[in-house]
Parts: C-alpha cells; sequence; structure tokens
C-alpha cells in the first residue's frame, strides 16, 4: 500500500465519480481506477459500489476513508515539520557578546541589515564584561566578541578588528563643584576619591589609570571598583566618587551623572570586535564590517 493509493481513493470517495476524481487529481480515469482496484485487492474488501451515476462508499469503504484521511493528514504533518525542521539545520546561529554601549545604536542597526542581507543567520546577543567574553569565546560559547580596548594577549591569540574609537570622560555627580565645566584635566581631581572598574572584569583597567594618573601626577584614592558599567555610573551618581571613563557610557542611563570632557590627558580609546581564527563562519566579517560601516557614519 502507498500513499498515492489512499489519495486516490479518497479523492474519488470525496467526488463520488471517477471522472472528477481523475480531472482533480491531474491523472487518467483508468489510473484512478486501477490504483482502487489495488487497493480493494490489497485490503480484502470491496470499497464502493459501482453506479450508473458515480460511486457510493460500502460500509468497509466509509471504515477504510476514515483510516486512509487520518493516515494522509499524519503524512502532510510529517512533511511540514520536517520543512521546519529542514529550515532550521540551514540556518545559522551567529552568537555575539557585548558590552551594553554598543548595543544603544550601532549593533542594533547593524543586526538589522545584516537580517535583511543574511536570512540565513539568526544572531543571538549575550551582554557579558571584556573577561566573561574572552572566556567564552575561547570555550566556543560565542563567535564574536565585542569588547573594548583589547589587551596584547587578545591580539595574538584572535582576530581583531577595530569597530570604532572613543575617547576618555571624566564623569561626576552632578552636584560636584566642576560639574558645570565643559571640560576638565585629571589634575583637578587631586582631592576627589575615585571609582572604576574591576580588572577582573575588564582587564587593563589597573594599567591604563595608572598611566593617566601619573600623567597627572596625581594619587587619589579608589574607594570602590565596579563589576559593570551600569554600576559605575550608579556609583558615581550616588556621590559614592569620581570616574574616568569611555565617553559613550553617555548612551546608558545615568541619572545623577554629569560627562566632562577630559582634555588632559586625553586619550581615545579602540573598540573592537574579537573572533577565533578557526571560525569560519562568513558571517562574523559580514557583520563586522557593517559595525564598521555603523561607525563611520
Amino acid at each position: 500500500m502507498e500513499l498515492r493509493h489512499l489519495r486516490y481513493f479518497v479523492m474519488a470517495a470525496e467526488e463520488g465519480n471517477i471522472s472528477r476524481a481523475s480531472d482533480r487529481l491531474n491523472v487518467s480515469q483508468p489510473a484512478v481506477s486501477r490504483q482502487i482496484k489495488d487497493l480493494e485487492e490489497e485490503l480484502g474488501v470491496q470499497l464502493f459500489v459501482r453506479e450508473p451515476i458515480g460511486l457510493s462508499l460500502t460500509e468497509a469503504g466509509t471504515a477504510a476513508l476514515l483510516h486512509a484521511q487520518n493516515i494522509l493528514r499524519q503524512s502532510h504533518s510529517m512533511m511540514d515539520d520536517m520543512k521546519t525542521l529542514a529550515s532550521r539545520q540551514k540556518s545559522h546561529a551567529l552568537k555575539v557578546g557585548f558590552l551594553p554601549t554598543v548595543l544603544a545604536g550601532p549593533l542594533t542597526n547593524a543586526m538589522r541589515t545584516f537580517k535583511e542581507a543574511y536570512s540565513d543567520y539568526c544572531v543571538q546577543i549575550f551582554e557579558m564584561s571584556p573577561t566573561k567574553q574572552e572566556a567564552a569565546l575561547r570555550n566556543g560559547e560565542i563567535d564574536l566578541a565585542l569588547i573594548g580596548e583589547p589587551s596584547d594577549e587578545i591580539r595574538r591569540s584572535f582576530n581583531v578588528a577595530t569597530i570604532h574609537h572613543t575617547e576618555l570622560a571624566m564623569l561626576v555627580p552632578d552636584s560636584h563643584a566642576l560639574a558645570k565645566r565643559k571640560s576638565v584635566a585629571l589634575a583637578e581631581f587631586a582631592n576627589d576619591t575615585f571609582v572604576t572598574l574591576h580588572e577582573e572584569q575588564f582587564p587593563g583597567r589597573v594599567e591604563m589609570m595608572a598611566e593617566l594618573l601619573a600623567a597627572a601626577a596625581i594619587s587619589p584614592k579608589v574607594v570602590m571598583k565596579a563589576n559593570g558599567l551600569s554600576e559605575l555610573l550608579g556609583l558615581v551618581g550616588s556621590g559614592t566618587g569620581v570616574a574616568v571613563a569611555p565617553a559613550d557610557l553617555i548612551n546608558l542611563f545615568h541619572s545623577g551623572v554629569t560627562f566632562l570632557k577630559l582634555n588632559k590627558p586625553r586619550r581615545t580609546l579602540r573598540f573592537s570586535a574579537v573572533w577565533q581564527k578557526s571560525n569560519s563562519l562568513s558571517g562574523i566579517a559580514a557583520l563586522v564590517d557593517l559595525l564598521q560601516s555603523e561607525n563611520a557614519n
């Protein structure tokens, strides 16, 4: 028994006529009659009573019709499920780690353009600190890391592409004496307490701050280290201390925080995309190109 036997049988039963059934099936009448006869022989029952005006189902035919319709429905359901699975298998998942500053514009815009051009890819995003992104990249948990300034070790171990540049800014509470200024020098904060990002989550932060403070010839007290960017903004906004941080943090919610241009010393950070040299997903380079284009505009 084959599915076509059942299809021909069901169509003949629905139409009650071999001629109309053959028209709907787009096959010859003899072919329909032959398939139904073969099915009757295999089942060992008569399915139809042949009458001058057409066909009518026998008792066995009525029972067989219910089974045949159910089998055909199941076969259609199976085909639909398999098509869905086949479609999913053709789709490539591109897993991206990111810092929240990049989500405010560049990443969302690039993802929108990427989705239109690469419909066979599904982009998944995961907010992570630079340290966690590096670990996830090494473990194959993400395909692309969007981090700040990459360390020398990262540059040696991975493919690295600069997405955009951002200057450092001075972050102060709104109530700070210098909050009304447009720009400041780091040396003006010699008597302030500082908050910074924890080196365990943001590698290189200690070395960078040491260089900046040495250049300003000050050695202020660091009272707290934040594990994330939003936490850093919250500490500054609450008056815990001042901070030196990338200027693009202004894109995040920063209640109570004023951003001041840091004109001495000035430093520009490179924001980078990082991925495994062995990762051959073509979508990685395409998404990186779009991120670079977004920040060039």
